[in-house]
C-alpha cells in the first residue's frame, strides 16, 4: 500500500473506470473500490447512450465530442461493447411531434419519421404521432463495460485495491485508505454516493435520486439490436433480456430495489414496445445518482475540477443520468488537465454558474 502511484481514482464505477482506463495508458494508476466495480447506480443503469435529450430532445453538452469519446473508450477495451444501434423516440402528442420535426431539420444526427413510416420501419414500436431518429446514440452493458475498463488498465499496471478512501493528506499528498496510506501525485475522487462519507465534500451541491430498472425476459420478436427506444421510460434490448427504466425517487431510505416497482416500470415498457406486454420479470437494480441542481447548473452538468482547498485533489461527480455522454469526454480531458495544459471546462467547475 505505500508503494507510490501517480494517480490514485477512487472509486470504480462507470466515471472511475473511464478515468483509469485513459490515465492508465502514461501513468500509475492506483483504483481504490471497498466493493463490487460498478456495484452502484453504475451497475443499476441501462446504459442508455441518447445524446438528445428531455421532451425537447435538446443535444447533450458537447454530444458531439461526448459520443466520439465514449465510442473511443468503448473501442479501447471492447469493440462490442458500445451497440451502434440509433435510439428511437416516438412523439408522445402531436406538439412534441413538431418539436421533434424541427430539431431533425436543425442536427444532421437527426431523422424525423411520421406515424406511417415509424410504423413501417419499426412495426414493434408504439409512435401514433411518429418519431425521431437518433442516429447516433445507442447502448452499452455498463457493468461489462466497467469491467473490461478496468481490466485494461490493470493490464497496463493499474491496481484494482480493495480499499476504502478515508481521507487524505496535502503536502506532500497521500491518499489515507482503511488498509494504509498511498503517496501519490493526484487523487481523483469519483466516489458517486460514497463521497457522503467524506467530510470535504459534503458542502458541494449535490442531489440524491435513486433508480431502479428491471430486467425482462426478451420476446423471440424482438430483435437483440432493435433500437433502443426512449420515451416515457426506455426500452433497451440486449442479446439475453431486456432493461426497461427508470424511476426518479428524490425521497428515499432503503437503497435495495423495490419489487413494487416492477409492474410500473413493465407497463411503461409495453407502451413503448406492445411486444413486451406480460414479459416475465428476471430481476431489478437499484442505485443511487448524485445530480447537480439547475439553480447551480442550468444544464444541469456534472462537477469536475479540482477540489478548493486540496492541492492535487481532484473531484468528477453529479453525472446524474448524463454519464455516458459525459465521463468518457471528461476522462479523456483529464490527462492534460492534471499536466496543467489544459483546464477542464470552466461551466463543470466545483462553483459552476452557467
Amino acid at each position: 500500500m505505500t508503494e507510490p502511484a501517480d494517480v490514485v481514482v477512487a472509486g470504480a464505477g462507470l466515471a472511475g473506470a473511464c478515468a483509469a482506463l485513459v490515465l492508465s495508458r502514461t501513468r500509475r494508476v492506483v483504483v481504490l473500490e471497498p466493493g463490487r466495480p460498478a456495484g452502484g447506480a453504475s451497475g443499476a443503469a441501462a446504459g442508455l447512450a441518447n445524446p438528445f435529450m428531455g421532451r425537447a430532445a435538446k443535444p447533450a453538452w458537447r454530444h458531439d465530442e461526448a459520443l466520439d469519446a465514449l465510442a473511443e473508450l468503448a473501442d479501447e477495451t471492447d469493440d462490442g461493447l458500445f451497440r451502434r444501434t440509433g435510439v428511437l423516440r416516438p412523439a408522445a402528442s402531436g406538439t412534441q411531434a413538431t418539436t421533434f420535426r424541427e430539431r431533425a431539420g436543425a442536427h444532421t444526427d437527426l431523422d424525423w419519421l411520421d406515424a406511417d413510416a415509424s410504423a413501417e420501419r419499426w412495426p414493434l414500436v408504439s409512435a401514433p404521432h411518429g418519431a425521431l431518429v437518433v442516429r447516433r446514440g445507442g447502448s452499452v452493458d455498463l457493468a461489462a463495460f466497467v469491467e473490461a475498463a478496468l481490466a485494461v488498465a490493470t493490464a497496463r499496471g493499474a491496481r484494482l485495491v480493495r480499499a476504502r478512501l478515508t481521507g487524505w493528506e496535502t503536502d506532500p499528498l497521500i491518499a489515507i485508505t482503511d488498509l494504509g496510506p498511498i503517496p501519490t501525485r493526484a487523487l481523483v475522487l469519483t466516489l458517486g454516493d460514497g463521497a457522503r462519507g467524506l467530510s470535504a465534500l459534503t458542502d458541494l451541491p449535490l442531489h440524491r435520486v435513486k433508480g431502479q430498472t428491471v430486467r425482462l425476459a426478451r420476446p423471440a420478436v424482438l430483435p437483440a439490436g432493435h433500437h433502443a427506444v426512449a420515451g416515457a421510460g426506455y426500452v433497451v434490448p440486449r442479446a439475453g433480456d431486456v432493461v426497461a427504466g427508470a424511476t426518479f425517487d428524490h425521497s428515499f431510505v432503503d437503497l435495495a430495489p423495490d419489487p413494487v416497482l416492477d409492474a410500473g416500470l413493465a407497463s411503461r415498457a409495453a407502451a413503448l414496445v406492445p411486444s413486451l406486454a406480460g414479459a416475465r420479470v428476471l430481476g431489478r437494480a437499484a442505485g443511487v445518482r448524485l445530480t447537480v441542481p439547475s439553480v447551480v447548473s442550468s444544464r444541469r452538468l456534472p462537477l469536475a475540477g479540482p477540489l478548493p482547498g486540496h492541492p492535487g485533489v481532484w473531484v468528477l461527480t453529479g453525472l446524474g443520468a448524463k454519464g455516458l455522454v459525459t465521463a468518457p469526454l471528461l476522462a479523456r480531458l483529464l490527462p492534460d488537465a492534471l499536466d496543467g495544459v489544459r483546464p477542464l471546462p470552466a461551466e463543470t467547475a466545483l462553483a459552476p454558474t452557467v
